[in-house]
């Protein structure tokens, strides 16, 4: 009996001492482990610590505008466009039959063209001319060099200019050329059809788009509507949708004078930025870097679509532009206010402080369907707050 009440006794005493001898271990313990085996978890931001940071931008290649799914014309600001179109016939064999007769008459040809862009102030003036071009064009190919070489009629084949607020356009085309078009299709030789160039006139002071024939909304491209009337038979509309269009941009590098970084679509215009972060230890895991931009919208120009994303790559070489094809690109968002880009850049900056650090090309997600310019507040603004924004959550060892 004795003996169990000891051993009820004893027990309890040893659960206590296994208990504390566990917390004085974790204390204990912790001293014990080497110093460099330690694990620092550190937020750095550019505000906090000193980045030191570089910027520029440029005229980067030509873009490939075939694959736009707008045309552009007009001048406003840095940038112009000037546009082609080509219309080609697929009507009955009725319309055929007339226009073989001679019995067909072309009573009216109207184009009409639905913006849905504009850069610019809307009541700014806008006003262009039409010309027949004389020779065969690529759209997947035209360049500025085709631009310049071009060889169209001078004289306006186009009259009665209408607009209806930036969403209709509409005027009345030569009756003339058109009927040479409505022969070729009877004819069955319309490959001699070269459509039309646009040009804007001098006083022009803003950038409307059109869709081209890219675009999914096949109800909103260009037409041209034709009434026809075969005497003592029938009088009819028949419409024919534009089949082929390119346009050409052309602009001048943006000015600032807030040493701000600019990206343009259309032209195009890039931008490099270098940001320093050789002060974080060598050896760190990033666990999350994030970039932000910040917008000057005195000096930015930006159109009725806004480009909602900024791309970025990893650079090569920085003062060549090159950019290195081993890394995704990665998109930063415009947040909901339009004052600034910001994304996760993790994976770039990880590769910044393991292998080699040669900064970032930015330039707009949407250049080839956007003539915006946005400027970037640079890493020379007086306000520390307003520079590119890095910041940096990093897991090291303690080295020392």
């Amino acid at each position: 009996m004795l003996n169990r009440v000891f051993r009820l006794f004893i027990i309890p005493i040893l659960l206590i001492g296994v208990v504390s001898c566990d917390d004085e271990s974790t204390s204990l313990g912790s001293n014990l482990l080497p110093n460099q085996d330690l694990i620092n978890v550190t937020q750095i931001n550019s505000l906090d610590s000193t980045f030191i940071q570089k910027a520029k931008f440029y005229d980067s290649d030509t873009l490939d505008l075939a694959t736009s799914t707008m045309v552009y014309l007009g001048k406003n600001d840095n940038v112009e466009s000037t546009m082609l179109m080509k219309f080609l016939f697929f009507f009955p064999d009725s319309i055929k039959d007339a226009i073989l007769g001679d019995s067909l008459v072309l009573k009216s040809a109207v184009v009409e063209m639905y913006p849905n862009y504009t850069k610019g102030n809307s009541s700014n003036y806008f006003d262009f001319s039409v010309h027949e071009i004389l020779e065969d064009w690529n759209s997947l190919e035209f360049s500025k060099d085709d631009l310049a070489a071009l060889q169209y009629n001078s004289d306006d084949i186009s009259s009665n200019h209408i607009s209806y607020s930036d969403t209709l356009i509409t005027f009345d085309i030569n009756k003339t050329l058109v009927e040479s078009w409505l022969d070729l299709f009877a004819a069955e030789t319309q490959e001699t059809n070269y459509g039309v160039y646009f040009n804007y006139k001098s006083s022009t002071d803003k950038i409307l788009g059109f869709p081209a024939i890219s675009t999914s909304d096949d109800s909103s491209l260009t037409v041209l509507k034709l009434i026809v009337e075969v005497p003592n038979n029938y009088i009819d509309t028949i419409t024919a949708v534009v089949t082929s269009d390119a346009h050409v941009v052309k602009g001048t590098l943006p000015i600032t004078s807030t040493k701000n970084i600019m990206v343009q679509g259309g032209v195009p215009i890039h931008a490099n930025l270098f940001v320093d972060v050789s002060k974080i230890p060598k050896y760190s895991i990033i666990n999350k870097a994030t970039l932000r931009l910040y917008i000057d919208e005195s000096e930015s120009s930006i159109g009725t679509i806004e480009s909602d994303y900024l791309k970025i790559a990893l650079l090569e070489d920085y003062e060549l532009s090159e950019v290195r094809t081993d890394y995704n690109t990665i998109n930063l968002e415009l947040d909901s206010l339009s004052s600034f880009y910001s994304g996760e850049i993790t994976t770039y900056v990880q590769e910044w402080i393991s292998n080699r650090n040669n900064g970032l090309k930015l330039y707009l997600t949407d250049e080839v369907e956007s003539l915006n310019k946005i400027a970037i507040l640079g890493s020379e603004n007086p306000d520390l707050a307003l520079r590119p924004y890095l910041e940096i959550i990093y897991t090291s060892k303690n080295w020392e």
